[in-house]
């Protein structure tokens, strides 16, 4: 019944959005960096059927998050969103039987009310049980679309307007005697509750059901909070994010997704302005060197100028918002095409991401479910707080889980799903740069490279089904000097644009790519201008950001002349711990200090980091 509209649920983005994401089966990545991370959470989380097991029968016993307003209830949708994102990059059967699997375990835990929730009906509607349902929802909507049975597809729908339904029977305009969305939580100004607006757009899409439209369009008309507005805000956009009334990163990013899904729907220029300057506003201020944002736990606190303070080494960039904020840059890459969009993704793919996955886990840790993912990044002389797990509850009487390891997988996924997509005429565009292979609806690219070690990069065309169309390639700003060939004809390329080849193409022409893959001297000003510190630096080679790893407990210090000279040199061949990439920098006592990728360091217990080094 529902299978014809699943399909179509989508195919309103080419009318509004520049760029395409390919379908699941269009990837084959076999690169050591980023295909590594996928596969090993892969392994670890997704494929281990007793989680998704013990998450299920947190549904099954509603009530768990009665006694301290939990989020349990986030756990189970926001890990099968990562995981449907995993099978569209990795076509896995195996993983796809386990995610058939839970799902119909799920689909038996809905109550006679409709509701898939961890509270009881007494104790709904407080702390952050919307937040839960929501997930409910998007979880299964995402794997609604890799969904081989159509009989399951339409259980899962008829599962999901009950549970949409009962929340829309509580909630709406007051004057209808009804509750206010925004109020059903005492957390950040109703932040958390009001980003249920994606997934009524995705059921809206669905099922063409004006209810879910209705309902969208009243969250929109209050916009995303009780007391402001977030909509007009961002659209006004005179106020930096980090003085808004509410600053709470992660489910702030969530409340604008439902946007872009509205808009997406019914186009409106003036919400298109909106996205593109809150996404603006807040790569500006907030964004920090690795790709994350904000410095004071999960919030916004200009972390652009913060991020090199050194009484700053709490908690702080957490994985969660990495995920949010890499899902709504390939989101506003789609709508505009704009090159900023996803030269941002990359620097957090390669740092903050890539530094998320654990170098030890150890499978008997937690009572035997390991938990795979550090939740913060810190910028100066501090450890990763390996004991500190962001979201933590406990899920049975041996075993607790956190929100940032059940989203990361969704992140490590999202890096094969961005790395090539197409225009509404199917003309292939290049945004990462892996090994493998990419399926389109032109041809099929073959890669070879050991980006981001090399800048070189060579694709071999195969599979033409239509001779003329265009490849457009990205090159990022910090590559000045950038060689280009189609075959052996040189093509011009200009740092911080996409280069577009238009041309008749037939079976193994070749595009070779030459990225310049030299060492980039930072300071606090290139962030911020009006940066008063003076004294911390920072490199970075292409998207990837260095760091000095140690077990002292006196931050190095590193002399300033020197540096000058090294930023000629290349990568080191040896390096203090095991790492993707390593460079040696002049100690200030003359000796020579080895830095290592970002992702790599303070990877081991007892050794700390900083990427933003002192200098003597």
């Amino acid at each position: 019944m529902y299978a014809e509209r699943i399909a179509a649920s989508k195919a309103h983005y080419r009318n509004t959005d520049k760029y395409l994401a390919l379908p699941a089966g269009s990837f084959c990545f076999n690169d050591a960096w980023l295909s590594g991370e996928l596969d090993k959470m892969s392994e670890i989380q997704l494929k281990d059927a007793g989680v998704w097991k013990l998450f299920v029968e947190l549904f099954k016993n509603p009530g768990v998050d009665d006694a301290d307003n939990g989020w349990r209830c986030e756990y189970w949708g926001k890990m099968m969103r990562g995981a449907c994102f995993t099978y569209q990059v990795t076509g896995d059967e195996a993983l796809y039987e386990i995610l058939r699997e839970t799902v119909e375990d799920m689909l038996s835990a809905q109550d006679g009310l409709g509701r898939f929730s961890t509270y009881t009906v007494e104790a709904e509607f407080h702390g952050w049980d919307l937040w839960g349902r929501k997930y409910i929802l998007l979880g299964m909507e995402y794997f609604l679309e890799i969904c081989k049975d159509e009989d399951l597809q339409d259980r899962i729908v008829t599962a999901l307007m009950a549970h949409a339904d009962y929340i829309i029977s509580k909630f709406g305009p007051e004057e209808e005697g009804k509750l206010n969305l925004a109020k059903a939580t005492s957390h950040w100004d109703g932040l958390n509750s009001c980003s249920i607006m994606e997934p009524y757009m995705f059921l809206y899409n669905i099922t063409g059901e004006q209810r879910y439209m209705d309902f969208a369009e009243y969250i929109l008309a209050f916009g995303g909070t009780a007391t402001v507005n977030l909509f007009e805000k961002a659209y006004e956009d005179d106020t930096p994010v980090y003085n808004w009334h509410v600053r709470k990163a992660y489910e702030m990013i969530s409340c604008f997704e439902g946007l872009a899904e509205y808009n997406k729907v019914k186009p409106c220029e003036k919400h298109t302005q909106a996205l593109i300057r809150f996404a603006d506003r807040v790569m500006k201020e907030e964004q920090a060197i690795i790709g994350c944002l904000g410095c004071e736990h999960e919030i916004f606190n200009h972390a652009a100028l913060v991020q090199c303070d050194e009484n700053l080494r709490g908690i702080m960039l957490e994985t969660c918002v990495t995920v949010t904020w890499m899902k709504f840059l390939w989101q506003m890459f789609r709508i505009t095409g704009e090159i900023r969009y996803m030269d941002s993704f990359e620097v957090a793919a390669y740092n903050a991401m890539s530094a998320a996955l654990k170098r030890e886990i150890n499978p008997e840790d937690n009572g035997g479910i390991p938990l795979p993912i550090h939740s913060y990044n810190p910028m100066i002389w501090n450890n990763r707080f390996p004991k500190s797990i962001g979201g933590h509850k406990t899920i049975n009487d041996k075993s607790w889980y956190g929100c940032c390891v059940c989203i990361a997988t969704a992140g490590y996924a999202l890096e094969g799903i961005a790395a090539a997509c197409v225009d509404k005429d199917d003309n292939v565009v290049l945004n990462m740069y892996r090994s493998g292979t990419i399926k389109t609806p032109k041809c099929t690219l073959s890669t070879e490279t050991n980006y981001p070690e090399k800048g070189a990069v060579r694709y071999t065309l195969s599979g033409i089904t239509d001779g003329r169309f265009s490849v457009s390639l990205r090159i990022p700003a910090w590559s000045l000097h950038t060689s280009l060939y189609v075959n052996n004809d040189i093509v011009d390329a200009e740092a911080g644009t996409y280069v577009t080849i238009d041309r008749e193409w037939k079976d193994g022409d070749t595009i070779t790519l030459s990225l310049e893959m030299t060492l980039r001297l930072l300071s606090p000003q290139d962030f911020v201008k009006e940066s008063e510190i003076t004294d911390r630096f920072a490199i970075m080679r292409g998207p990837v950001v260095f760091a000095i790893d140690g077990t002292g407990e006196e931050e190095p210090k590193f002399a300033p002349v020197e540096l000058r000279e090294l930023m000629a040199s290349g990568l080191s061949t040896t390096a203090p711990v095991p790492c993707h990439l390593t460079i040696d920098v002049p100690h200030v006592d003359g000796r020579m200090a080895e830095l290592v990728d970002y992702s790599s360091a303070a990877q081991f217990a007892g050794h700390k980091l900083s990427c933003w080094m002192k200098l003597d």
